[in-house]
């Protein structure tokens, strides 16, 4: 530790210099006045880790000087130990109430002194490594709201919830379905209609949160283990859920935004975050590019039913394949018996060559 002794006894600040030297590895400085310590003090590139201050010195006692030094922003937390020749209590207290944390009596025992100091340098240890904890999450949290910053219309991928996946994962999840799979599956959108004044009021932290819990109760409203959802950006979610599971926009709409009433994420300043669903757009397709289309047609439903927002907006946002014809004659047949095989659940005897042809 580096020391500063103030003490207006030349004699003693020799013996300290001294014992100091002699015993440890500290490396002690000393003056024989307040203004002396102060210029002392002003002065140090290296600033001091322990302060050693006689209380009864001319010009500026002890305890006036440990006043002035606990003001400098540098030494709030230094250890200071007074040294003194008055039992007094009254000046002990007096000490402390200026910022002291130790005091030792003259004449003082060297080994009692050396154990104060130990302490003390415990003490500026323990402070050193809060100072770097608090240096470490300042720069986590400087570093954890840069990597969550994103602007209103981006995609966010978000993390901890099952079933709600980034984009990439959902475009591969739709585009490596079966054709028979695909065809038996249908797209939906929701949309957090106040997204543009969530965004706006919240920091990056807080917006996401916000996606994740609304994200989460959509896919318990759901209840369904193979849906999969996604956020696309502008406040909408992009999903797939089998058709076996039915789906009625008017019925998932009012629950969910019933849970979201008791998501305390989802309150921002009295007013309620709710939500929107758009129509379902069934997956008939034999194309991946088509596959992709139906996403962007529900997104587009959901966008309908939000006005002021543009559904330009989202196009942004969501990749548009346009639709591949049939190539040749032999794919074209293919289509027709999955598609006749896929329809025969729901009892409908499609007229594939009048629908497609």
């Amino acid at each position: 530790m580096k020391i500063l002794a103030v003490d207006d006894d030349e004699h003693i600040c020799e013996l300290l210099s001294e014992a100091v030297a002699a015993k440890t590895d500290h490396n002690i400085v000393t003056v024989t006045s307040g203004p002396d310590a102060i210029r002392a003090i002003a002065k140090a590139k290296v600033p001091f880790d322990c302060f050693l201050l006689d209380i009864q010195m001319p010009i500026m006692d002890g305890i006036t000087l440990a006043k002035k030094i606990r003001k400098i922003k540098a030494y709030t937390r230094t250890p200071i130990l007074m040294l003194t020749a008055m039992s007094q209590k009254k000046y002990i207290d007096a000490a402390f109430e200026a910022g002291a944390t130790d005091y030792v009596t003259k004449p003082f025992d060297f080994l009692e002194l050396f154990t104060r100091i130990t302490i003390a340098e415990r003490q500026v240890s323990e402070q050193q490594e809060l100072t770097a904890s608090v240096s470490e999450m300042a720069a986590l949290k400087k570093d954890l709201i840069f990597n969550t910053a994103h602007s209103l219309s981006e995609p966010i991928e978000i993390t901890g919830v099952t079933q709600l996946v980034g984009c990439m994962a959902f475009e591969k999840h739709v585009l490596d379905m079966p054709r028979r799979q695909r065809m038996r599956t249908q797209a939906f959108a929701v949309k957090i209609n106040t997204v543009a004044s969530a965004y706006t009021s919240l920091s990056a932290v807080a917006f996401r949160q916000l996606l994740t819990d609304i994200g989460s109760e959509l896919l318990s409203v759901l209840a369904n283990n193979d849906a999969q959802v996604t956020y696309k950006g502008n406040g909408v979610f992009v999903g797939t859920l089998p058709r076996s599971a039915g789906y009625s926009s008017a019925r998932l709409e009012a629950e969910l935004n019933s849970r979201l009433e008791y998501v305390p994420s989802t309150q921002i300043d009295g007013l309620q975050n709710d939500v929107c669903f758009g129509d379902a757009i069934k997956l008939r397709t034999l194309t991946r590019g088509g596959a992709l289309d139906a996403l962007q047609k529900a997104a587009e439903s959901v966008m309908e039913r939000t006005p002021g927002t543009p559904a330009a907006d989202l196009r942004k946002t969501v990749r548009l394949h346009p639709a591949c014809g049939f190539q040749t004659e032999m794919e074209r047949r293919a289509y027709e018996s999955l598609l006749h095989d896929a329809l025969k659940d729901d009892g409908q005897a499609p007229k594939v060559a009048t629908a497609f042809g």
